[in-house]
């Protein structure tokens, strides 16, 4: 192990080289395998994020009991997976019993077929309503209020939707719905930015929900319900206060030109007020979100970063490999630019977040 044999180094002094909480942590951080033919990066990327989340790492710890579906349960295979990051001395593990239990689990809609490559956002979105269905067994996604379902506690945005008139007063019925990833295009965000420079606006690094607010409202005009002649926007509305906000991104390519600008476009907080038109739970509206894991395409292969907290690094997971990057965000956006690495999605988390409780749990 090369962090052990530095340690030993004759006259290598543990002080220079040792920073509490940093080495021996990072040595819990493990590759996961994918082997020729498995196509397995979709998945890895999405385990590792996961793994790094300290409110979802914590939160599965506290969780035993569920309703469990054997060979294809993901509870299962994410918990075994998690307690080999845990106490296994490899420094590369199988994500296999994962890849199974999905591939059984979604075997009629013939998604996330073993030996196939897979979407990774979809299969992060699927792994967080499977853990809802096993922790809860009720296909009811939106209304889910059990203490103990890590997605909908921590992940969910509910919100409504409504359409209202600023010239007569007119409104649509408000349209409520719960989403786990807030998707914006990247095309109408780089829009957003180039209408901001346009103005001679500076890009400040705490205006990144509003640019994802004003590209998500992009086209979402419709006629006054009344037929007052008026042209309206949508407006969207937060309702609660998730610990963790989850951004995709929708690109018009697979290799887009327009990368660079998306990276430089990303801001490392995120505040929910300006990413909705409006929020109601008080603690949303003070609530200022960090970045703390993407996951990212490129040449049809996916990979991931995530910030370490114990270490305060960011590092970068490419299946079996793992590196540092750095402790500033910038040194992951060069890393992106000189890669072409497209961003696919951003983890942002409460700082303050918390475990869900266990109470309910089955």
């Amino acid at each position: 192990r090369a962090w052990v044999k530095m340690f030993k180094k004759p006259g290598g002094g543990l002080k220079k080289s040792y920073q509490p909480g940093s080495m021996l942590s990072l040595a819990l951080t493990k590759g996961l395998l994918n082997e020729p033919g498995q196509n397995s990066c979709f998945l890895n990327s999405a385990v590792q994020v996961l793994w790094q989340l300290d409110i979802f790492r914590r939160s599965l710890r506290q969780l035993s009991g569920h309703f469990c579906l054997g060979d294809a349960c993901i509870f299962c295979a994410l918990k075994s997976i998690f307690s080999q990051f845990q106490q296994s001395r490899e420094r590369v593990l199988p994500s296999d019993s994962l890849r199974n239990a999905l591939a059984e689990t979604f075997k009629d809609e013939q998604r996330f077929q073993l030996g196939l490559m897979d979407d990774a956002a979809e299969c992060f979105e699927n792994i967080l309503e499977r853990i809802h269905l096993h922790t809860v067994s009720d296909t009811a996604t939106d209304a889910c209020s059990s203490k103990s379902c890590i997605t909908h506690q921590k992940f969910a945005m509910m919100l409504y939707e409504q359409f209202v008139c600023r010239c007569c007063g007119a409104s649509s019925d408000p349209h409520p719905f719960t989403e786990f990833v807030h998707y914006v295009s990247t095309t109408a965000l780089c829009q957003q930015v180039d209408r901001m420079l346009g103005k001679n606006e500076r890009l400040r690094s705490d205006m990144f929900g509003e640019l994802l607010q004003a590209a998500n409202n992009t086209g979402d005009q419709r006629s006054c319900p009344s037929n007052c002649g008026q042209s309206i926007k949508i407006r969207r509305v937060l309702l609660n206060c998730p610990e963790i906000v989850t951004i995709g991104f929708v690109w018009d390519a697979e290799q887009s030109d327009l990368t660079d600008d998306v990276i430089r476009a990303l801001g490392p907080r995120l505040n929910l007020c300006g990413l909705f038109n409006r929020v109601t739970d008080e603690n949303a509206k003070r609530s200022e979100l960090h970045l703390v894991g993407m996951i990212c395409f490129s040449s049809k292969h996916y990979s991931a970063f995530a910030y370490h907290t114990k270490s305060s690094k960011w590092m970068f997971f490419d299946d079996a490999t793992v590196k540092e990057i750095g402790s500033k965000w910038k040194d992951v956006a060069s890393k992106c630019v000189r890669g072409h690495y497209q961003p696919l999605l951003l983890f942002y988390t409460n700082p303050e977040g918390s475990p869900v409780s266990s109470e309910d749990a089955p």
